[in-house]
């Protein structure tokens, strides 16, 4: 009986992970809006998990970032401007607005 709890925590761990590619490797976070003016907007996004916090706790800026990168590839942008890009940034909040430039 515990095996099947253990095995859905495990599959929903999994689910939250953040798999970087080249492409979202290449895209710049920045906190720095001067850097994208004659960019273009394309979205907001989020950077934060997509499993529910009471299960699993991530306020980590790696995480973070590493999912602004990823959605920002998927949305075809170049570039996020984000609080989560200061070294200082300690959550909640993993918005950002991405920008092709």
């Amino acid at each position: 009986m515990l095996l099947r709890p253990i095995l859905l925590l495990s599959t929903l761990a999994l689910a939250a992970c953040a798999v970087p590619n080249s492409r979202s490797n290449a895209v710049v976070v920045t906190e720095n809006k001067e850097i994208v003016q004659a960019c273009k907007e394309i979205a907001e996004i989020n950077g934060d998990s997509t499993i529910n916090q009471t299960l699993l706790i991530d306020s980590a800026r790696d995480s973070a970032l590493a999912r602004l990168k990823i959605r920002a590839a998927e949305a075809g942008g170049t570039h996020v401007v984000s609080p989560v890009a200061a070294h200082t940034w300690k959550g909640p909040s993993t918005a950002g607005t991405v920008y092709k430039c």
